[in-house]
């Protein structure tokens, strides 16, 4: 009788068992750490970031040099 090479059921069911584990271990650690929420705090700021901008662009678009100064001044008020 030959012998039959190949992986057994029991190492299998095993090696599954540990791979279960292993994501469970990873999904309470992200959730702990709170990975999410500082995900959502971040799109929320690039966002904003984002929108301030575009509504700087189009006023020194439409106020033209003026515009740039007037925003220039603004920023430099408290420097």
């Amino acid at each position: 009788m030959k012998k039959q090479n190949g992986i057994t059921l029991i190492a299998l069911i095993i090696t599954i068992i540990v791979m279960l584990i292993l994501v469970a271990v990873t999904v309470v650690a992200t959730v702990e750490s709170g990975l999410f929420g500082n995900a959502g705090k971040a799109t929320r700021g690039y966002n904003e970031a984002q929108t301030n901008e575009m509504d700087i662009d189009n006023k020194i678009t439409s106020e033209g040099v003026t515009g740039l100064n007037n925003i220039i001044n603004h920023y430099t008020d408290g420097v």
